[in-house]
């Protein structure tokens, strides 16, 4: 499999990367994010029971936004009460975000890109405020090409629309990228995408999960993949 996906890796003009848990070493506590939407989602008249924790956010924010168009609340209504989770999401956020720090040989994949011509993108669900201090504290923001955050405009991953509007900010097609990451979320997105995908397995699923989602190859952390690809480079 490898090498099918070094064949590509030659030909790429960009590389999409996942921010948390793929370049750098996520500080938001998940738990209480998933948790503090649930309490105000409850708070406006869903059923706890319907929301686990244990679910993904996205799975979480869809079911409540089709329930509430199912009950007919009004768009603005919906826009507004979604802005207000983002607000509580954002908040979670940057509460320690000051502590984020880069995996090992992030930077030098990076840098290792750029030498080499190829542009780098970041695709996350993290809001904008966020993914620029993340990336400005760990030295990385400086070879970033084009940033996709959360916001109103887009649909999140693992819808591709997020994608498909970062490649084009990078001025490439998606035919010229990869997507990597350390999800199954971030897989299907570049599945939904039409683009391969590689995962690392810093998150906290399992390589087999990740084959399973679709990857086309996975690597231990950022710094194994970095290793991989200057190796495949040099050929």
């Amino acid at each position: 499999m490898r090498g099918s996906i070094a064949e590509r890796i030659r030909e790429v003009k960009a590389v999409v990367f996942d921010l948390d848990d793929t370049l750098v070493e996520s500080t938001v506590d998940f738990p209480k994010f998933k948790g503090l939407v649930i309490d105000r989602i409850v708070d406006q008249g869903e059923n706890r029971n319907d929301y686990g924790p244990n679910e993904s956010i996205v799975a979480i924010l869809a079911r409540y936004e089709a329930r509430m168009k199912g009950k007919r609340i009004p768009e603005k209504e919906i826009r507004r009460r979604l802005a207000e989770l983002d607000m509580i999401m954002d908040s979670v956020e940057m509460e320690r975000v000051s502590e984020t720090a880069a995996y090992e040989g992030a930077r030098e994949l990076l840098e290792l890109l750029h030498l080499n011509g190829i542009k780098v993108g970041v695709l996350t669900r993290g809001c904008q405020k966020y993914a620029n201090k993340a990336l400005a504290n760990t030295g990385l923001f400086r070879y970033v090409d084009a940033l996709e955050c959360r916001n109103s405009e887009t649909k999140p991953k693992p819808d591709p629309e997020a994608y498909l509007k970062l490649v084009a900010a990078l001025g490439v097609r998606k035919e010229e990228t990869i997507f990597v990451g350390d999800h199954p979320l971030d897989a299907q997105c570049a599945a939904n995408a039409g683009v391969p995908f590689i995962a690392v397995r810093t998150g906290d699923v399992p390589e087999e999960s990740l084959r399973r989602a679709g990857s086309v190859e996975v690597f231990r952390d950022i710094g194994e993949f970095a290793h991989w690809l200057d190796e495949m480079l040099r050929e």
